[in-house]
């Protein structure tokens, strides 16, 4: 048999101190790393490295990009570590004009804010000046002298906030073709039989409606509009009944327009 080779301890030796050598080398290395590492964490959470640089707003049409981020509480004192994001969009939605609000925070020190607004659904006349009215009811300024509503209906009589909201939510849930068609809605607060809305369509019809239920029945119209008489114009009822009355007829020649 061959004899295995043995090497003497004091030969190996150098090259296990060498080996452990190597070993507390990285393993410092590591440790220092990581302790700079921490260091420049620090360092930076302490430092106005880590304050807010720049804001960017996306999205706003209505509003003004500064109204926005006054809104959201954010300064250039502020730390980016301690923006609470849910909280800043809370913070922002609550102007009359942003449904949502996102926060994106960007290393080292920026914030981007993206909204999305409500969208433009009617014109109030009021005191001979037209105010656009968004889809929550919210009243904007008035349109600058000289400019006339032409791309939504236009509401009259609409002096309480209430009526106010339920047209422009309804009117949030129809097409743009179908708000295109109303000419102008009329709110007539004291009917006692509850039909406190009259509508003016561009097709020559005319609508008595409710405000407790237009946001529901004023997608019926189309459907409706299409099934009447050829030729005829009249009124179509919209509330508790939904029936037509041309305008010549008699109570003979009412009929039912939505038969269910």
């Amino acid at each position: 048999m061959d004899k295995k080779k043995v090497v003497a301890l004091e030969d190996r030796l150098p090259q296990l101190k060498k080996e452990r050598k190597r070993k507390a080398n990285r393993r410092f290395a590591f440790y220092a790393s990581l302790f700079f590492f921490l260091i420049l964490i620090v360092v930076y959470f302490q430092s106005p490295l880590s304050r807010v640089h720049s804001i960017a707003v996306e999205g706003e049409q209505i509003v003004s990009s500064d109204k926005v981020i006054k809104a959201s509480g954010i300064t250039n004192k502020t730390h980016i570590w301690d923006i609470r994001k849910k909280a800043v969009a809370q913070s922002i939605e609550k102007l009359p004009t942003v449904r949502t609000a996102v926060i994106e925070k960007k290393f080292p020190n920026q914030v981007k804010i993206i909204v999305t607004e409500y969208t433009r659904k009617a014109y109030l006349q009021k005191d001979g000046s037209f105010y656009p009215i968004l889809q929550n009811g919210a009243m904007l300024s008035k349109l600058q002298s000289g400019k006339l509503p032409v791309d939504a209906p236009v509401l009259f009589g609409f002096s309480k906030s209430g009526p106010l909201k339920k047209v422009a939510e309804g009117l949030s849930k129809v097409s743009k073709q179908m708000a295109h068609n109303i000419s102008d809605i009329h709110y007539i607060g004291k009917s006692g039989s509850g039909d406190d809305l009259v509508l003016y369509m561009n097709d020559g019809n005319k609508v008595i409606a409710s405000t407790q239920t237009f946001a529901q029945n004023i997608k019926l119209y189309p459907e409706i509009a299409a099934n009447l008489p050829k030729g005829k114009l009249g009124t179509i009822h919209l509330s508790v009944g939904t029936y037509f009355i041309p305008d010549d007829s008699d109570q003979g020649t009412t009929q039912d327009a939505n038969k269910k």
